[in-house]
């Protein structure tokens, strides 16, 4: 018996199991019939369940390492009809080329976000490059049009991140322009042998904060311009206005609400705005832009 016609690949435990859950639920509001599977179950496959299945593959380095066999994991995925790079994070990253660069024969590439990073990628690929927006998905509808429980949220703003010299900059400017200080900040400081942050707050517990706050902050944590759609998202559905720190995209003119040059300045929108307004445009932002699924559909006949 053949598998589903289409597939997604993760690893076991570690790599962007965020992405893979997010995936799994566009392409089924889409109703696509998707099964996701980890690289151990791919690399147990009979050769001939896969020669009809298009594959998406999430995390493609921690894919091989955890297979439990990379030679045979490989050819496995070689028999796919077709291999697809989910992909987020911008394109000049380490982890961006990596993942270019891993063994697998790729036909095309998705790339979730909130704007196109074409050009930059033909730059370093010439791989297939299709754009899919980070859109909403039908768990997530009704999306309120008011910002929920307002008398309860008694945190004025949020700093969650990695202890880099950028939010230690972000957390002093907070201060020094005396944003409300009953904010919640926890910067957290990476672990030895390890490029990211250990997570000291979890899914739930950062949910748990976000729905008492009104503004969830965060600067730019590299060179280059990039907007994290995830970090968009997560406060939003939370009734938390997200708000990016972050000078280049402002001077480029990124058409996402709530990207500010300074603190100084997002604090005048604050004050001007108010909460609530700030929050309707966030939301009329995301709902405007299209189910996930219907971009991920789009995408997938493109390949």
């Amino acid at each position: 018996m053949q598998i589903q016609t289409l597939a997604i690949v993760r690893p076991p435990i570690t790599g962007d199991q965020d992405l893979t859950s997010r995936l799994s639920r566009g392409f089924r509001d889409a109703s696509h019939s998707v099964t996701v599977y980890s690289s151990p179950e791919v690399r147990a496959l009979a050769p001939e369940d896969l020669s009809n299945t298009t594959l998406v593959v999430a995390s493609p380095k921690q894919c091989i390492e955890a297979s439990g066999d990379e030679p045979v994991f490989l050819s496995k995925v070689a028999r796919a009809r077709k291999r697809i790079l989910a992909s987020v994070g911008p394109v000049h990253s380490p982890g961006y080329l990596a993942r270019l660069r891993r063994g697998i024969y790729f036909d095309a590439l998705f790339d979730l976000g909130f704007a196109s990073q074409k050009d930059s990628h033909s730059e370093v690929s010439d791989l297939p490059y299709h754009f899919v927006f980070n859109g909403l998905t039908r768990e997530e509808e009704p999306l309120a049009k008011e910002p929920s429980n307002q008398a309860e949220r008694t945190i004025p703003w949020v700093l969650v991140g990695p202890r880099s010299d950028r939010n230690r900059d972000l957390l002093g400017a907070l201060l020094e322009h005396q944003i409300d200080p009953g904010g919640f900040c926890l910067l957290q400081a990476r672990m030895k042998n390890t490029t990211q942050p250990e997570s000291v707050l979890g899914g739930a517990q950062l949910s748990a904060i976000l729905w008492k706050a009104r503004y969830y902050l965060w600067g730019a944590e590299r060179d280059g311009m990039y907007y994290e759609s995830f970090r968009f998202i997560v406060p939003l559905l939370a009734g938390t206005v997200p708000c990016k720190i972050d000078p280049a995209l402002t001077a480029a003119g990124f058409d996402v609400p709530g990207v500010y040059a300074s603190v100084s300045d997002f604090d005048t929108e604050a004050r001007d705005i108010g909460y609530s307004g700030m929050y309707r445009r966030a939301r009329d932002f995301y709902v405007s832009r299209g189910r996930l699924g219907d971009h991920l559909s789009g995408a997938l006949r493109l390949v």
